[in-house]
C-alpha cells in the first residue's frame, strides 16, 4: 500500500451515531426524519453553512443514509487506518 495515497475521506452524522464514507452515504437516500424544535434550529445552521460553502464553490457533503440529516467530515489520521 502506498504511504502516500490519498485516504478516503470519513463522515459522522450530525444527529445520529452514522459514520461512514462518501460512497456509503450516497448509496441511500433517506427523507429527514422530524426533530424536536432545538434540534431543527440546528440542521437548519448546518444547511445554511453548507449553502454558503456551496455558493464558495465547495463539494456538498452527503446526507445520512439512517437518518437524512447532515454530515460532517472527520479528520482521519494515519495511525487510525489499518494497515
Amino acid at each position: 500500500m502506498d504511504q502516500n495515497a490519498p485516504m478516503e475521506k470519513s463522515f459522522r452524522c450530525t444527529v445520529c451515531t452514522w459514520r461512514g464514507t462518501r460512497a456509503e452515504a450516497a448509496a441511500v437516500r433517506v427523507q429527514p426524519a422530524e426533530l424536536p424544535p432545538q434540534l431543527q434550529e440546528i440542521q437548519d445552521a448546518y444547511e445554511a453553512k453548507v449553502v454558503e460553502d456551496e455558493h464558495l464553490g465547495a463539494e456538498r457533503t452527503p446526507t445520512c443514509p439512517q437518518c437524512g440529516h447532515h454530515t460532517l467530515p472527520v479528520k482521519l489520521h494515519r495511525h487510525h487506518a489499518a494497515l
